[in-house]
């Protein structure tokens, strides 16, 4: 559920931003006339950014994909007449952006970061020239039999089913965007979201704009959206652990400087972990690591990772009192739900499967310490939780101590 609500947002701010462009675009009036050079170079610092931040950040994806769309405005608006002199812009930048930019947008969603200048990274690149080599030879000498393709009807019966034509054009960019949306869906990563958005800007691109003013402002929009995918995914990055989903302990140094007032903090540990670990297996123990650090997510607090199999709550403008019962209900939730251990390896029998698989008993030792004349910082206040936790394990664990 939450992913698909995560799904829900980041749609809704990346379709709102396309919105809020056409409506732009409709509503420029003299603008584009009174700032030309500026709207018509606009993409190009735009893109260039993506690719220096994307360099900086090493997303490869983000930095091929920018340098793939700058070619798709160059495309309509700079190349030299003399190059192709019998052919139209509309006509190079139709060719341009239904035959390469669907296609590339889906390959460099489903390839993995690798570096850019890596020998992975020069096999895109060399994927991309050779790319565009075919797409010149294309235009140069198949122009009229591709741009005749892709005006053809497909699907003449489904056609005439939904009363809408499908042609070659349509289809190439239909295809790619149910592959985008399903992975974006799958994955919930930001930057598949970005890439469908983007296909869906060029579709708009595609048929709704007829004048260079629409290109600039377009393409100049998917260079931002490119740029915000980066500087999410970073601060994802930096501030969320990969492995629980949960806020790490970079975010939890940045919270603590915000607090003020009344507030506890909690210290919680995986009892035993280690032993666990090492009998079951690592792959076994982050899939602990994941379940607590869900279960104490959806406690009333603010969960962090502290490290290793230590987590942090954070309950600002509660006392100790109000936040003791909670604990011992989170406590209590975690050793009765377990962790469902299916065996080693995976057969193909499910009788074996079955009577492999057994609860193994998971807790947590909790240590709370609360803000008061004693203890007036948040790092002092954190080493008193801690002190308590110590605490809750010399009782025997599996509690939660003051």
């Amino acid at each position: 559920m939450k992913k698909l609500i995560n799904t829900f947002i980041s749609y809704s701010l990346l379709l709102g931003f396309l919105l809020a462009t056409y409506l732009f675009y409709l509503n420029m009036g003299s603008l584009y006339e009174n700032w030309k050079d500026f709207f018509q170079y606009f993409p190009y610092i735009l893109f260039l950014l993506a690719i220096i931040l994307g360099c900086w950040f090493n997303k490869s994806k983000v930095v091929f994909i920018a340098f793939i769309l700058a070619a798709a405005y160059c495309s309509y608006i700079s190349i030299p007449e003399v190059i192709i002199t019998f052919l139209k812009p509309q006509e190079k930048f139709i060719i341009f952006i239904t035959l390469a930019l669907p296609l590339n947008l889906v390959i460099f969603s489903f390839l993995r970061e690798r570096g850019i200048l890596s020998f992975w990274g020069r096999l895109k690149i060399l994927f991309i020239l050779v790319e565009g080599w075919a797409i010149y030879y294309i235009i140069r000498f198949a122009t009229i039999d591709i741009l005749r393709l892709l005006e053809e009807d497909f699907f003449i019966e489904a056609s005439a089913w939904i009363g809408w034509e499908i042609n070659g054009k349509i289809f190439l960019f239909v295809l790619p965007g149910i592959i985008l949306f399903t992975k974006s869906i799958i994955t919930d990563s930001f930057i598949d979201k970005t890439f469908f958005s983007i296909l869906i800007a060029m579709g708009i691109v595609f048929y709704r704009v007829e004048n260079q003013e629409g290109f600039s402002v377009f393409f100049s929009a998917t260079a931002l959206m490119l740029i915000i995918s980066i500087i999410k995914d970073s601060y994802a990055m930096a501030y969320i652990d990969k492995l629980t989903q949960i806020p790490s302990r970079r975010a939890l140094e940045e919270e603590l400087l915000k607090l003020g007032g009344q507030y506890t903090i909690a210290m919680v540990d995986i009892d035993f972990f280690k032993k666990f670990n090492d009998r079951y297996g690592h792959d076994v123990g982050d899939e602990v690591l994941m379940m607590v650090a869900a279960c104490l997510k959806g406690g009333q607090g603010k969960a962090f990772r502290f490290g290793g199999e230590e987590f942090t709550m954070l309950f600002p403008n509660k006392s100790m009192q109000a936040v003791y019962p909670h604990l011992e209900e989170l406590r209590k939730k975690i050793a009765q739900k377990g962790y469902t251990y299916r065996g080693k390896g995976k057969s193909k029998n499910k009788k074996a499967n079955s009577s492999q698989r057994k609860i193994l008993r998971v807790t947590v030792s909790m240590g709370i310490a609360e803000k008061n004349e004693k203890y007036t910082t948040p790092e002092e206040v954190r080493k008193e939780a801690d002190k308590a936790l110590y605490r809750a394990k010399k009782k025997g664990r599996n509690c939660v101590s003051k």
